[in-house]
C-alpha cells in the first residue's frame, strides 16, 4: 500500500529464522525492495531507514543485505527523488559499522553518474542498477553513462523473449540481450 508516497516492505515475524535458514544454506545475501513512487523527504527517509534496519539484521547475521529503494520511473519528480534518496542512503551509509559492507540497488537515474559517492562508498560493495521499466535499449544507454555500476536486470533482459519462439530464436535472443547488457555494464 503506498503511504506517503512511497511503499514499505511489509512486516517479516519470520526474519529471523530466514536469515538462519539462509546461512545454513551458505548464501551470500538478501534482497529487500521498497518502492518510491513520489519525491517526499519523509517517506524516502522512511524507506531508506527501514531498509537500513533490516539491513543492519542481515548483516549480524553474516550475509550482505542488498538495499533495493526502487524509485519508480513513473515518478512525476524522479530526480527530486533521487536526490533525497541519496542523500539518505549517504547518511545510512555512513552509520554501518566499519568492514560493513552492502549491496545497493537502483534504479538507473536521470543525472550521469549521480550515485558515484554511494559507488565509492567504503561500506558499499557494489552498485547495481535496476532497469526499473525501461526497455532494455533505454536501459543500456542509461546504464553505459553510470560508471562502476553493472546490471541487475530482469524485465530487460527478457524483453523479446516469448513462449512461441523456437530453442534456437529464443536462445539467439537471450543471447543478444545478455551481450548487450554485459557490454552496457562495462562502464
Amino acid at each position: 500500500e503506498e503511504i506517503g508516497g512511497v511503499q514499505m516492505m511489509k512486516p517479516m515475524p519470520t526474519l529471523d529464522n530466514t536469515l538462519s535458514d539462509a546461512t545454513d544454506h551458505e548464501i551470500f545475501g538478501t534482497k529487500m525492495r521498497s518502492v518510491i513512487k513520489k519525491a517526499t523527504g519523509s517517506g524516502i527517509k522512511d524507506v531508506v531507514e527501514q531498509q537500513f534496519d533490516i539491513g543492519r539484521e542481515v548483516l549480524a547475521s553474516g550475509l550482505v543485505p542488498i538495499i533495493e529503494p526502487e524509485v519508480d520511473i513513473g515518478c512525476p519528480e524522479k530526480e527530486k527523488a533521487e536526490g533525497l534518496l541519496r542523500d539518505q542512503l549517504m547518511k545510512h551509509l555512513d552509520t554501518l559499522p566499519e568492514g560493513s559492507e552492502v549491496i545497493l540497488k537502483l534504479t538507473l537515474p536521470q543525472i550521469d553518474d549521480f550515485y558515484a559517492d554511494c559507488i565509492s562508498h567504503d561500506r558499499t560493495l557494489r552498485v547495481v542498477a535496476l532497469s526499473g521499466g525501461y526497455a532494455r535499449v533505454e536501459s543500456n544507454e542509461r546504464l553505459s553513462r553510470q560508471k562502476g555500476m553493472i546490471a541487475s536486470f530482469s524485465r530487460a533482459l527478457t524483453e523479446g523473449l516469448r513462449v512461441d519462439q523456437t530453442e534456437d530464436e529464443f536462445n539467439s535472443m537471450l543471447d543478444s540481450s545478455i551481450t548487450s547488457i554485459v557490454n552496457a555494464s562495462k562502464t
